[in-house]
């Protein structure tokens, strides 16, 4: 079972979200060690993530044509050379850049590939138990770059990542290339706008605080370096047992029933984490928070095969990414700009409009896919 297609993708995923994690987690530390300010931080993370939106609509159109396992070749081969560069300071913004777009080959090829290994029944299990294995995989990754920051410094963690990039090559060596076709878009914006609003609204709602918590934890509670990656690390492990579960759910409460129950019992776990001043009840609420709201994930994509034709699937996850990314990295820079002007004080109103926008997002996802299937429901009669 190990040696199936569907499992050395699992085994590939975890890997280079292995990496991932390591860069994401302490991209501002890194940042921070080379000089920058949090303003520019805020520019940096946005920088990261509008690569994906400006590159979208030409990957949704490449990456079929290219093939799904030749996209994470090419997403590898950009992942290490801006690792590289990025982990000695040079050309730290087109490296950053460069970074960014692997993992737009990595997004735009994934959920397709994935959905082309399994049968349809089996995809809210295994989609979800690829998305504990990447997640958990930051367990591990940022348990090891905060020890990793103790001994070498937190300006030299990034590079630690590029060994784990590697790795994946074996596990895709053989796999299907799953090329498919081109996307058909005429007649399919409606749905997909529908479909976009919710995680649009909940991603500028993140952008806001999620890129930053890491240094107002360090900041609010004067942690060290490795504490800080201990609290993340038991997040992401969290998570990953969170997603484990959902199958569960989806049997109980149904796909969609399923996103909103976990996402929904995350908000007063956002609060607690916003202004309670004790930290093990905040590191709790951490976990918890991290753990309900991205558990959804894997569910989501799941249900949105259900609406899309097999020549959409590229474009749209691109297209989907692109605009949370837009949205979350705008969120990332006004709560850059507010941070430098105000300190920590500024993040007791960017919790509050954050915890506004996610209730909006999720009271959404009813009316989007109660739309969609009455608008099914008349194409079918």
């Amino acid at each position: 079972m190990l040696g199936s297609p569907a499992y050395r993708f699992l085994a590939a995923s975890f890997l280079w979200s292995f990496g991932a994690n390591l860069i994401y987690f302490f991209l501002n530390f890194h940042l921070e060690g080379l000089g920058y300010g949090r303003q520019a931080i805020g520019l940096a993370q946005a920088l990261l993530l509008l690569v994906g939106v400006v590159s979208a609509l030409p990957l949704a159109y490449l990456i079929p044509r290219l093939g799904y396992r030749k996209s994470f070749l090419l997403a590898l081969a950009l992942a290490v050379g801006s690792g590289l560069l990025l982990g000695f300071g040079l050309l730290v913004f087109p490296s950053l850049a460069g970074y960014g777009l692997a993992g737009a080959l990595v997004q735009g090829a994934g959920a397709p590939l994935m959905a082309r290994l399994i049968p349809a029944e089996r995809r809210v299990s295994l989609f979800s138990l690829q998305a504990a294995l990447t997640t958990a995989s930051g367990f591990f990754s940022t348990l090891l770059a905060g020890f990793l920051s103790e001994w070498v410094g937190a300006r030299w963690v990034i590079l630690f990542a590029l060994p784990f990039f590697l790795l994946t090559l074996p596990f895709l060596v053989g796999l299907p290339e799953g090329q498919g076709t081109p996307p058909r878009l005429a007649g399919r914006f409606g749905i997909w706008l529908r479909l976009f609003l919710p995680q649009a609204v909940i991603g500028f709602g993140a952008g806001l605080v999620i890129p930053f918590l890491n240094l107002y934890l360090r900041e609010k509670f004067g942690l060290s370096y490795g504490t800080t990656g201990l609290v993340f690390a038991l997040s992401a492990l969290a998570t990953g047992v969170a997603m484990l579960l959902q199958p569960l759910l989806v049997r109980r409460l149904g796909k969609l029933g399923a996103i909103v129950f976990v996402q929904a019992l995350s908000l007063p776990f956002m609060a607690i984490l916003a202004w309670v001043p004790w930290l093990p009840l905040v590191t709790v609420a951490l976990l918890i928070r991290g753990a309900l709201m991205n558990a959804a994930g894997p569910v989501y994509a799941a249900l949105v095969m259900d609406y899309l034709g097999e020549d959409e699937r590229p474009g749209f996850f691109l297209m989907e990414s692109a605009l949370w990314s837009l949205l979350f990295a705008l969120g990332g820079v006004l709560s850059g700009m507010v941070q430098e002007a105000w300190g920590l004080v500024a993040f007791n109103y960017l919790f509050a409009l954050t915890l506004g926008l996610y209730a909006v997002g999720i009271a959404l996802w009813p009316w989007t896919f109660g739309r969609l299937r009455a608008a099914y429901r008349e194409s079918s009669s």
